[in-house]
């Protein structure tokens, strides 16, 4: 689906209602509108330009001044989206559900985009030249969708920024220091869940342990393999310093439980599991660490999960499984990108950045609403069980509409394709 027309199919307007409130004026409304569905079409860029130029009906302009300097309030926007979907039972957080915390990095050219220099851009595995978020997220056996998020802001951009603008206008935080903030914004919002997943750069860092631990919440994280324990190896007298590679590559076979688990995608499970509790280095007292193994025989690391809680109590099976669903954020870095432009944009300034992002949010969310709500049976009578199927049935049901609209509008659609496309009028009466 590459066009589309000011005129929303009925099933988007009655969505894009819902945030009527937010918009003073009726050509925010409109734009608001035009930019979220723009969203879903398969172009090469989800800008403002490109999403104008396919839109039939949109005028670039107005488009930029919504999102660039229209008075609306984008953190007010994201509290409504959540607010909508803890509000409706088949989309609310639950109990057994899973908060993570992340960070994904967008490649960007030059560093005229703002908080944009060199740095390790997570996304790409290397460091380049781009931009740093950190995001949060919760999902279920059921359904996932963002919750928050926070620009990072590097600390030699923040310098010079202030330096240029002679004041204290930005703060350095560390990505841990936001994760925390995001921690923070759980309980704020009452987020339900039951584990907080992080990847081993957080769940390694002792401060950001801590500070989740303070928190009162349980989490699951891997340990890298140099991740400095106490333990005693065969022929040691007491316990003493070792990483973790070392205890896992002398602890015996037999130490190891065969184990069956269900992962998040349904797929269950035999691995060997050892259970333990160790002293972490710069952490008081000492957390669960289960050792998993595709064989009691594998001594390869890069084929050897290590993984540490705070939860003492629950079975093996129940941590394997939560640890199983942490992959859901990266998954949706892959499809917010590849298909919603959540890193395409075009534009310099925070706050348009920032809108960019809660808009992506938001049309992520959009899909995952009408999924749980069962609304795609009205559009397909095939099973949507992807993302992408899910949105093949949406750009599938713009796509007939915009045919509808040519139909019935075979001027408008010809003068389009004469003025903006430069299709030459004899091309157009063959």
């Amino acid at each position: 689906m590459n066009y589309l027309t000011t005129n929303m199919p009925e099933m988007f307007d009655k969505f894009f209602r819902k945030f009527d409130n937010l918009f003073t004026e009726q050509s925010q409304k409109d734009n608001f509108r035009i930019y979220c569905t723009g969203l879903l079409l398969e172009i090469k860029r989800k800008n403002i330009q490109y999403m104008s130029l396919h839109t039939i009906g949109a005028d670039y302009q107005s488009e930029h001044h919504f999102m660039h300097d229209a008075p609306w309030n984008q953190f007010a926007f994201n509290d409504q989206r959540l607010d909508m979907l803890e509000n409706i039972p088949p989309t609310k957080s639950c109990d057994d559900g899973y908060a993570i915390i992340d960070d994904t990095g967008n490649h960007k050219s030059g560093n005229s985009t703002f908080a944009s220099q060199r740095q390790w851009l997570g996304s790409l595995g290397k460091v380049d030249n781009g931009q740093v978020v950190v995001t949060s997220h919760y999902v279920d056996s059921r359904k996932d969708w963002p919750i928050e998020l926070r620009p990072y802001l590097p600390k030699k951009w923040v310098q010079a920024e202030n330096e240029r603008l002679g004041k204290d206008v930005y703060v350095f935080k560390t990505k841990l220091e936001l994760g925390l903030e995001l921690v923070d914004d759980f309980q704020r919002r009452g987020i339900h869940f039951s584990y907080l997943l992080v990847d081993a750069w957080y769940g390694n860092s002792p401060v950001f342990i801590k500070g989740v631990e303070y928190r009162k919440h349980l989490y699951i994280t891997p340990l890298y393999a140099n991740r400095r324990i106490f333990c005693r190896l065969p022929g040691e007298p007491e316990s003493i310093e070792h990483n973790v590679k070392e205890l896992v590559t002398s602890m015996d076979n037999d130490a190891f439980i065969k184990t069956q688990y269900t992962k998040a995608n349904g797929e269950t499970c035999t691995t060997y599991v050892a259970d333990m509790k160790l002293k972490i280095k710069n952490l008081p007292g000492k957390r669960r660490v289960l050792i998993k193994k595709p064989s009691r025989e594998e001594k390869d690391m890069r084929k050897i999960d290590v993984l540490m809680s705070n939860d003492f109590d629950s079975d093996i099976p129940v941590l394997l499984r939560g640890k199983s669903f942490r992959d859901t954020i990266d998954k949706f870095y892959q499809r917010s990108k590849d298909d919603l432009g959540f890193d395409q944009y075009q534009v310099r300034g925070d706050i348009v950045i920032q809108r960019h992002w809660y808009m992506v949010f938001l049309m992520y969310s959009f899909l995952i609403l009408h999924r749980q709500c069962g609304s795609f049976t009205k559009w397909c009578v095939h099973t949507c069980d992807t993302f992408g199927q899910l949105l093949d049935v949406v750009r599938t049901r713009l796509m007939l509409h915009f045919q509808k609209w040519c139909i019935e509008n075979p001027e408008a659609w010809r003068q389009y394709l004469q003025n903006e496309k430069g299709v030459p009028e004899a091309f157009l009466a063959t």
